[in-house]
């Protein structure tokens, strides 16, 4: 059974806000874990320290339907289709989705759903790694090509990139075939914060896909790739609860429950999925 998060979710289908866990690690490299987020992020979101408030004050009670955790099929390609049919039945019926995998592999089938919007979409990538890899390790759908295979979808409009640290020639190549639809903020040029993309029409549907390992492994050692010198999660929950933007969705992905210590990493994760839908709830009154 679903673990309810800290009050905020309902049976009530007719919620603005969906939640979904998406169970699913097999396009990860290194370690395996990630699968097993989503459960680990709704017991921390349920522990003593939680209410149904966000810290600007937005009362989420009942306002989030749990649709569950998703978990993955036989093959990854029934399961991108089981988990992109999953978004766009929603998203047609006007829903705002709120997601936690799984490796950062379940972000592209729900960014590839965000098609039935019949709009251009931007997506702000948090990620220590470009993921630009067009194969990595002989695989076209591993969580180093997600950003990728967001650039080559016609529907997304642009792809910015915050906090990296990690990238290398062959990747920084290909960021330069996407020049006009990919921006990167590296994180050495982030200062004190995260700055919203000004590209970003007003109005223009947002996607917000949050590597965890986008953080400084002092905040966020849960993950399968720490790398030093990342944000903090002050500079990320500002950025969230402050953008101007039309959030249509969000991820929180590749939290890995054996790396993590004393569960801050998934702690943090269900903070900024708490932050999250409540701005998406301030933004729709």
């Amino acid at each position: 059974m679903p673990i309810p998060f800290a009050g905020c979710f309902t049976a009530d289908r007719a919620a603005k806000l969906v939640f979904a866990g998406l169970a699913d690690d097999s396009n990860s490299s290194l370690r395996r874990g990630a699968a097993r987020g989503a459960e680990r992020i709704r017991r921390a979101y349920d522990g003593d320290c939680y209410n149904s408030s966000s810290e600007s004050g937005v009362d989420l009670a009942g306002k989030v339907f749990d649709a569950g955790d998703l978990a993955s099929l036989s093959t990854w390609e029934a399961t991108a289709h089981f988990f992109r049919d999953f978004a766009a039945t929603r998203w047609r019926a006007g829903k705002i989705l709120f997601f936690a995998g799984g490796d950062h592999g379940v972000s592209v089938p729900v960014v590839a759903a965000l098609a039935v919007l019949g709009r251009p979409v931007h997506i702000i990538q948090l990620d220590a790694h470009p993921d630009l890899y067009p194969v990595y390790e002989g695989s076209t759908t591993s969580h180093a090509c997600v950003a990728a295979r967001m650039l080559e979808m016609d529907h997304v409009a642009s792809v910015t990139q915050y906090a990296l640290r990690a990238q290398n020639p062959a990747q920084a190549d290909h960021a330069r075939r996407y020049a006009e639809s990919l921006r990167q903020i590296h994180a050495r040029e982030i200062g004190v914060a995260l700055k919203y993309p000004p590209h970003i029409p007003p109005g223009a549907p947002v996607y917000l896909t949050l590597d965890l390992d986008a953080f400084d492994p002092a905040y966020a050692p849960g993950v399968a790739h720490p790398v030093p010198g990342g944000v903090t999660p002050r500079q990320v929950l500002n950025f969230i609860q402050s953008a101007p933007w039309t959030l249509v969705g969000m991820d929180v992905v590749e939290l890995n429950p054996d790396a993590d210590l004393g569960d801050r990493t998934a702690i943090l994760a269900a903070r900024c999925l708490h932050e999250g839908m409540a701005q998406a709830v301030a933004k729709g009154k």
